[in-house]
């Protein structure tokens, strides 16, 4: 009960973060990559501020985590051609098992238009003292309305660090979008990656 409390609390005072959908949208979230597996729960307060709640397992630690889950737009830029975004992350948590406290970190910037996307993401997590630096480049070869299925592919590249080991993994990725439903899957022939996502 009081792991339970203390919980709601975090997330009650935490409501800020990102609009990855309308204000007011909730979001399902589901991935599995080679370093994590984690299901995402969250709502679209305002324009800039999004919340939610995370349960994830690290992979490498073998350590399961409860946390909020925070996004803040801080700049968005908006063209007649183009759109561009920087986020600041924010999570903080406990370990399901030991109840020891910990916190997540980061930015993430991104620009597309309707052919290409660019985006890279640094994030620190203290569980494991580890810094992960993700980078995106796609491009769909057919433009579509929103009504329309978009199926983007993208090359993933990313750099896990941490007690002195440094994981680079690159892996073709391939975005499916079909209104409000995303589906992501990748591989490499060792590391595969899995995302699935809605919001109502």
């Amino acid at each position: 009960m009081k792991k339970c409390i203390i919980l709601l609390a975090i997330f009650l005072s935490l409501l800020q973060a990102h609009p990855v959908v309308f204000k007011g949208g909730k979001v399902i979230w589901l991935i599995d990559s080679p370093d994590i597996t984690e299901i995402r729960f969250g709502k679209t307060f305002t324009k800039k501020f999004y919340s939610g709640i995370r349960l994830f397992n690290d992979k490498y630690g073998d350590q399961s985590y409860i946390s909020s889950n925070n996004n803040l737009l801080v700049k968005r830029w908006n063209a007649s051609s183009y759109q561009a975004n920087i986020y600041a992350l924010s999570s903080i948590g406990l370990n399901i098992d030991s109840e020891k406290s910990m916190y997540h970190i980061g930015l993430h910037a991104d620009w597309e238009n309707r052919r290409f996307m660019v985006m890279h993401m640094i994030e620190y997590s203290s569980f494991n003292e580890s810094i992960k630096n993700s980078i995106r480049l796609a491009f769909t070869p057919k433009i579509t309305d929103y009504k329309g299925t978009a199926v983007w592919l993208i090359g993933q590249y990313t750099n896990y660090s941490f007690d002195d080991n440094n994981n680079e993994i690159l892996m073709p990725v391939i975005r499916i979008l079909k209104r409000n439903y995303l589906v992501e899957f990748g591989g490499n022939g060792k590391e595969t990656f899995l995302s699935l996502m809605t919001h109502f």
